[in-house]
């Protein structure tokens, strides 16, 4: 029996697959529980409506994405620390990177999405990249100075 899977269903695929399992699993399993529904001419149409507009939201994201990558792309964002012996007392974070882009750029950040392999202590420049999209990233420059302008 083919059917229209309406929930990622482990093993077997992701939501708006279309999928053959045998009769007593789809009547059993899946289709009480909400999984999927049989492939009638309806649910497929249903089906390739949701795909298109799923690929145009994907597309419109990608372009936005890329909209902000060029705002972000060549810029200093510049941290000011309290220093001793060389280094910052504490650190700078992802999250402290995503809310200065924030506030500088008026561009959401989430801080999992700055790529940073351990935080920055050091004082000087650093390229951090930023994955905007799963496809889209863009290097920026964070430059640490002594508080105060020492």
């Amino acid at each position: 029996m083919d059917v229209v899977l309406k929930q990622d269903v482990a093993g077997l695929g992701e939501a708006g697959d279309l999928v053959r399992v045998k009769d007593g699993y789809a009547r059993n399993y899946l289709i009480p529980r909400g999984l999927a529904v049989p492939a009638t001419d309806g649910a497929l149409k249903q089906r390739r409506t949701l795909k298109d507009a799923q690929l145009k939201k994907e597309e419109r994201l990608k372009a936005e994405a890329e909209r902000n990558a060029e705002k972000l792309r060549g810029k200093t964002l510049v941290f000011h620390a309290k220093t001793g012996n060389g280094r910052i007392f504490g650190s700078i974070t992802s999250q402290d990177i995503a809310k200065k882009i924030g506030s500088a750029f008026k561009i959401q950040v989430d801080k999992r999405k700055v790529l940073l392999s351990e935080n920055l202590k050091e004082l000087g420049a650093h390229m951090v990249q930023i994955q905007l999209h799963p496809e889209v990233r863009v290097e920026v420059t964070v430059e640490i100075r002594p508080e105060g302008g020492k």
